[in-house]
């Protein structure tokens, strides 16, 4: 777990540290490393100095992930195969119109890049005025991460619960879901 106190980014105490454990400590761990909890301080430099065959598994937080997702040449893709165990955060206060472009695009982004995914925690940890309605977005694509078996999601209403619900992933076996709102559904449910 690699987390840097941002208040010191700038101290030359905490770069120092985070310098050696870069240069001296990761090249002599990184063939052990199965899983990873980064901030958005250290996590283009530890992602980018390792090679990690064991890693299937990150911890980052939402506002971090735009970046990392979003940029074709970014060291997450070359980790897109590996990666089966996703852990997304959201935990600072943002604005509801914010948070919604922001979960919108990466939990599609997230279904059509991590191949091999097959269990996603999208957390939301404050009350937000407004939880986003990211899935119907992933219904118009065509190319889901197939191997999805376990999802623990924060839904704004029922049906995007029941849009995540599709014949698309048929390895799911656990669905968390908490959902804000409960209003009358415009899906016909078939049993």
């Amino acid at each position: 777990r690699i987390i840097s106190n941002e208040n010191n980014s700038s101290s030359s105490r905490t770069n120092s540290i985070l310098d050696r454990f870069c240069f001296d400590i990761l090249p002599r761990i990184q063939h052990n490393i199965e899983c990873l909890t980064l901030d958005s301080l250290s996590i283009d430099r530890v992602l980018c100095r390792g090679n990690y065959p064991k890693l299937n598994k990150l911890n980052l937080e939402l506002e971090m992930t735009s970046p990392i997702f979003n940029n074709e040449p970014s060291f997450i893709h070359i980790f897109k195969h590996q990666i089966l165990h996703l852990n997304v955060t959201i935990k600072e206060s943002i604005t509801a119109e914010h948070l919604k472009k922001l979960s919108t695009n990466i939990f599609t982004t997230i279904f059509t890049m991590f191949t091999n995914l097959n269990y996603l925690h999208f957390d939301l940890k404050d009350d937000y005025l407004y939880s986003p309605p990211f899935i119907n977005s992933l219904s118009s694509r065509n190319c889901y991460s197939s191997n999805i078996a376990h999802v623990n999601v924060r839904l704004r209403r029922l049906n995007d619960c029941l849009g995540l619900l599709n014949e698309d992933f048929n390895q799911l076996h656990t669905f968390i879901v908490k959902i804000d709102r409960i209003y009358k559904t415009s899906m016909i449910i078939n049993n």
